[in-house]
């Protein structure tokens, strides 16, 4: 039987890929049963942008929402998978084909989805373009997610399509792994950790195929 049910986190641990620049994903034992323990505990270090996480609108608009204060039912609902391959950057005729009425959520799978999450940082990941963003912003979409570590291509320091999608309080998922799901409807439940004052949330993002 088809599995109707997808994990699209990537798995925190050490040597994790992560945005240069940022701490690495770091883990330690503090508590252990090799040492005689009676129990395991561990310490870990991350990103707020480690992984699978929400950009609120806090990361990049001074006096935004923080992670914290997002609605999390922004998370939850039918959101479309748009396969889009074969692309350098997404523009609006890119997603100009889909019916905008029926979809609130989408999550962009593209050619990001063959690099890896243990290999060196890829300058030239796909991303979307301004253009696309405002596209996104004008037909009512809530969340937009990428199978890499940023919505935007690298290069513009203005960082326009994060500026442009969060001050609409369109919420950005990034780092998903859409490697092994196919293009269609499916329902989302992403659970950004609820942390006070957060400028971003690792999250648990699961697909249901409807």
């Amino acid at each position: 039987m088809t599995s109707r049910l997808f994990d699209i986190s990537v798995r925190l641990a050490p040597g994790l890929l992560v945005w240069p620049g940022d701490p690495p994903v770091e883990m330690k034992k503090i508590a252990d049963f090799r040492a005689g323990d009676a129990f395991e505990i561990s310490r870990m270090a991350l990103s707020t942008h480690a992984g699978t996480h929400v950009d609120p609108p806090a990361h990049f608009i001074p006096g935004g929402k923080t992670a914290d204060q997002i609605d999390v039912k922004l998370c939850l609902g039918p959101v479309l998978v748009a396969a889009l391959p074969g692309r350098r950057a997404i523009g609006p005729s890119d997603l100009a084909a889909y019916d905008w009425s029926r979809f609130h959520r989408v999550l962009l799978k593209t050619d990001n989805s063959h690099f890896g999450w243990q290999a060196p940082f890829q300058e030239d990941f796909v991303g979307l373009t301004p253009d696309a963003a405002r596209f996104l912003v004008e037909q009512g979409v809530i969340l937009v997610g990428i199978d890499y570590l940023s919505i935007e291509p690298e290069g513009d320091g203005r960082f326009p399509v994060h500026r442009i999608l969060l001050t609409h309080e369109v919420l950005i998922l990034e780092g998903i792994d859409l490697t092994n799901v196919l293009p269609g409807v499916y329902e989302l439940v992403c659970l950004p950790l609820n942390i006070q004052n957060g400028d971003g949330a690792p999250a648990r993002a699961i697909l249901i195929r409807q």
